[in-house]
């Protein structure tokens, strides 16, 4: 195993966050996330602000999406290490995360039409603009499998010095589950479960972010265990 490249995988992690955090937020300007409610004009408005800055930040956030297939090789390397655990656990994982940034560039190329001509019929403006954020939100399952994988796998590691702590089994398990309010977004426009609410927004956004920055460091304590346990 060439461990520098497994480092390298593991800590694009961080490069993830970074790249997409700042390209979501101080670039892009969808943190507060807009009220579904945003009529037209107001959604043609946020298109026609600072448009420049807003499709270099949907570019940080697009190239962003590569650092986290990286990472997710790297967690798949590790997982193949589990000699107790199906290494088909490992390549649903690797599956369920490159769905999941498919599910995350399409949205983001989606908002970059709309900000391409952000000068056109505000109808067509809101129609691109809601289908990015239902794309974004809706589609836990990628996700939610691809956590339920890593959880699987850990659980089976039966070896004297497991390559995960067990813990982080359940902090998948909990990450898988708390995806799932955003599915319900298609039926609300105000409130906890739209796509701007507490539960189906921040509380995956927060979770999703914890995410990223917990298992880069526990795949990078995996990476330095010695094989020959496992």
């Amino acid at each position: 195993m060439n461990l520098s490249s497994e480092r390298l995988c593991a800590f694009s992690a961080y490069v993830f966050v970074l790249l997409f955090g700042i390209g979501f937020w101080p670039l892009g300007g969808f943190i507060p996330p807009p009220s579904p409610g945003w009529t037209a004009a107001e959604v043609a408005a946020f298109y026609q602000h600072d448009t420049n800055l807003l499709r270099l930040g949907l570019l940080l956030m697009m190239t962003a999406c590569g650092a986290a297939l990286a990472f997710y090789g790297a967690i798949s390397g590790q997982m193949l290490r589990i000699r107790s655990a199906s290494p088909t656990l490992a390549y649903v994982q690797l599956a369920a995360g490159v769905m999941t940034q498919v599910l995350i560039v399409l949205p983001v190329m989606i908002w970059t039409a709309a900000a391409f001509h952000p000068e056109r019929d505000p109808a067509l403006t809101l129609l691109l603009h809601e289908l990015g954020w239902l794309m974004l939100i809706m589609p836990f399952f990628g996700a939610m499998v691809q956590n339920i994988a890593i959880a699987l796998a850990i659980l089976a590691d039966r070896s004297a010095t497991p390559l995960f702590p067990r813990w982080a089994a359940y902090f998948n398990f909990w990450t898988a589950l708390l995806f799932v309010p955003g599915g319900l977004i298609t039926f609300f426009k105000a409130g906890p479960f739209a796509w701007n609410g507490i539960l189906a927004f921040w509380l995956p956004f927060v979770v999703f972010f914890s995410w990223f920055l917990l298992m880069p460091a526990l795949v990078l304590r995996a990476i330095d265990k010695p094989n020959s346990a496992h």
